[in-house]
């Protein structure tokens, strides 16, 4: 049902090609992959060996995990706590394009909050950045603290280029970015970008990978690392559960210690209050739900070769309806009680 599902999503032109993996605590229990991880200028056919951008679940994945390995909740990083960076709400603006500015780190603090912090949730590509900053050799801990203890060979931040036939292509050019930026002296990123990073400030201010986006993974490498989340095997039990309980209650978002929770949208109406997960911009999700045992990856490349609008929220929802009642064989009163 979810290829199916899936492929008639390809058809309908919502991205080139996707993969998933859907299981439990104990492992995977179905995976597959439809439609082409390259789609111009040449083909190439998606597969579960295919490795993806998955742009922001880095935050969720990588950065949180090793900022909870090693620092401390109210530790301060340029005058913002970690805990105010890991729930959105320390105040800062959503995003600007950092790569644009001489000393990018002093024209983020420069341009400093937007808001009082504390008072609302405002996901920012920002925070990450900065708890980036305060993580030494951050691609290297994520090798060794990560990858290494979970015996991950088809995850990493900086993928070398005798992967690229494995990877899924993104967008043709940054154009959505420039658009966005409304600036025309940004540095260009011209033809496909495939096998780099996708999203501007990862690219160039961290060679690939600044806290905010950067992992390249396969879904059974991404359901691996949020296995481990869910079995506390990277953390220590009790702050498992502290960042996976909504810490922002009141506030414009549920946020926990970098990851999202459930707000009744098209992809999470479904979940218990005790699921976690992350979305990423070039089409990808995971989803950790606790009550029921189940988890679910979704990566897609949904900005090949342009990052025309797409409804991802739905196409996540009904992903996550198929892999509950198809896999668990569910019915619908069983699931977000």
């Amino acid at each position: 049902m979810i290829d199916e599902f899936l492929q008639r999503e390809i058809d309908l032109g919502s991205f080139p090609g996707a993969a998933y993996a859907v299981g439990s605590s104990r492992g995977i229990e179905r995976e597959g992959a439809v439609g082409h991880a390259v789609a111009v200028p040449l083909r190439l056919p998606a597969t579960i060996e295919t490795i993806w951008d998955c742009a922001s679940l880095t935050k969720a994945l990588i950065t949180t995990t090793l900022a909870l390995q090693e620092l401390s909740l109210e530790q301060r990083i340029h005058g913002y706590t970690v805990r105010e960076l890991l729930t959105h709400t320390s105040g800062l603006r959503a995003w600007m394009p950092l790569y644009a500015y001489d000393d990018p780190i002093a024209a983020l603090l420069a341009e400093g909050p937007d808001y009082e912090r504390g008072t609302r949730v405002v996901y920012s590509d920002l925070n990450f950045i900065l708890l980036w900053t305060a993580i030494d050799d951050y691609a290297a801990k994520a090798r060794r603290r990560i990858f290494a203890p979970l015996g991950l060979d088809d995850a990493m931040l900086h993928p070398p280029v005798s992967l690229r036939p494995r990877i899924a292509a993104t967008e043709w050019g940054q154009r959505y970015e420039a658009k966005l930026a409304g600036r025309t002296d940004l540095p260009k990123r011209e033809g496909l970008i495939w096998g780099e990073t996708h999203d501007g400030n990862s690219f160039h201010l961290g060679s690939g990978a600044a806290g905010n986006a950067g992992l390249f993974a396969t879904a059974r490498a991404v359901f691996r690392i949020a296995q481990a989340w869910m079995n506390a095997e990277l953390l220590p039990r009790e702050l498992v559960d502290e960042a996976t309980r909504n810490l922002t209650p009141g506030l414009d978002d549920a946020r926990g210690l970098g990851w999202q929770l459930p707000t009744g949208s098209a992809a999470t109406s479904m979940l218990s209050p005790r699921a976690f997960g992350h979305t990423g911009f070039t089409g990808t999700s995971v989803w950790v739900e606790p009550e029921l045992d189940r988890i679910m990856v979704l990566l897609t490349n949904r900005v090949h070769p342009c990052a025309a609008p797409v409804p991802m929220q739905q196409v996540r929802g009904e992903f996550h309806r198929l892999a509950l009642f198809g896999v668990a064989g569910l019915r619908g009163s069983e699931v977000a009680r």
